[in-house]
């Protein structure tokens, strides 16, 4: 058995369990998965086993890697008395969270200890989660109204890619209708408050597309796919259904996902979009995986390279309201508590005469189920 990873660092390891307590608590409610709720709130109370977690790479060192990392085990097929509280294991007959839960997920990560730690010093926490394509196709409708030239796409923290291919994807948020109606992969969005968000009826078209991330994942890939999987919540069948349809929308013609840094690798990036059509970087939830040195400095690189290589480079964020404070663009505060503060959609201009525009678009769920447009100048009709 490996030697626990708590005893070279125990200040991690004691941040790790206010993490696990605060995530419980905060992170996970409003999204839904009482099995993981239940889960991080014990293991903020044993640092035994979520320790394990410190065996990530830094930026992955958080509650969802060692949970993902259990429920890949269990979606491979590795039997266990825990399966039965996983609806995506169990389905319909998935017992509901009570006292056995937390034994059940110990007695697992014991028996299981060394696979468990293999699959968290070596994985990353990449979710593709394919329906957030709903909640950037209104920014990218607005950038297109602007220029009526296409789209070139380069999404940072691109994962397998399945957000690069908005165009693929049929949608409905609220009654409007979106998109491709014949595509396996139909997203559906709830508009909540007054404003309706001005959705495209046809998605822009997109010229070029590219993304990047540390570790690109190929959706052809079976162990790829049973990662992704892995990395949605149990209670999430319809979220899991989603991106199987993706994945294999994706297959017939995989976008491109080159391996860089989004700092560094910035300006080559910017080189290989085609100056014939509207640059639009894409970002949902990978700002989060950057400390706030870094996050300011991809904005700088984005307003460098913008002037550097003489076009305007737009900026579509998906990020948690604290994650966008932190950008220090003047669109957001960050929340009081410590939370993400929920997830905004934004949208900035960086132009190439150094001029730049910065808007807060919407509220949206993280995982695109809802919507509440807050822009009233952008503001859509009702149908």
């Amino acid at each position: 058995m490996q030697r626990p990873p708590s005893e070279d660092d125990p200040a991690a390891l004691n941040a790790l369990l206010e993490e696990f307590r605060r995530f419980g608590r905060h992170e996970i409610p409003p999204q839904g998965s009482a099995v993981y709720a239940a889960l991080c709130e014990a293991l903020a109370d044993d640092p035994h086993r979520a320790a394990l977690a410190l065996a990530a790479r830094p930026a992955f060192r958080g509650p969802l890697i060692l949970l993902a990392a259990v429920h890949h085990l269990l979606l491979s097929g590795v039997p266990a008395p825990l399966a039965a509280y996983y609806p995506s294991v169990a389905g319909d007959a998935a017992r509901p969270v009570d006292g056995g839960l937390y034994p059940a997920f110990a007695a697992f990560v014991d028996e299981h200890r060394d696979e468990v730690l293999r699959l968290v010093a070596t994985r990353s926490t990449q979710t593709n989660e394919a329906r957030r394509t709903v909640v950037t196709l209104p920014a990218l409708g607005l950038v297109h109204q602007r220029d009526r030239r296409p789209l070139a796409l380069l999404e940072v923290g691109a994962s397998a890619g399945l957000c690069l291919l908005p165009d693929r994807y049929g949608y409905r948020i609220g009654a409007l209708v979106a998109g491709d109606p014949a595509s396996p992969v139909q997203v559906d969005c709830e508009v909540r408050g007054d404003l309706v968000p001005p959705v495209p009826p046809v998605v822009p078209p997109i010229a070029w597309r590219l993304g990047v991330d540390l570790n690109p994942l190929d959706v052809r890939d079976p162990d790829t796919r049973g990662w992704l999987r892995a990395l949605v919540w149990p209670e999430h069948r319809d979220r899991l259904a989603l991106l199987d349809a993706a994945l294999g929308v994706a297959g017939h013609d995989p976008p491109a996902v080159t391996r860089g840094d989004l700092v560094d690798d910035l300006p080559r990036l910017v080189a290989r979009a085609p100056h014939d059509a509207i640059l639009v970087v894409t970002s949902t939830w990978t700002l989060a995986y950057l400390d706030p040195e870094e996050r300011l400095a991809f904005i700088d690189g984005l307003g460098r390279e913008a002037a550097s290589a003489r076009r305007d480079i737009w900026l579509v964020a998906g990020e948690g309201r604290s994650v966008l404070a932190s950008l220090e663009l003047g669109v957001a505060e960050a929340p009081a508590d410590g939370s993400y503060g929920g997830s905004m959609l934004s949208l900035h201009r960086f132009g190439a005469d150094g001029r730049t525009e910065h808007r807060l678009l919407a509220e949206t769920h993280p995982h695109g189920r809802w919507i509440r447009w807050l822009d009233q100048s952008t503001a859509g009709r009702r149908a």
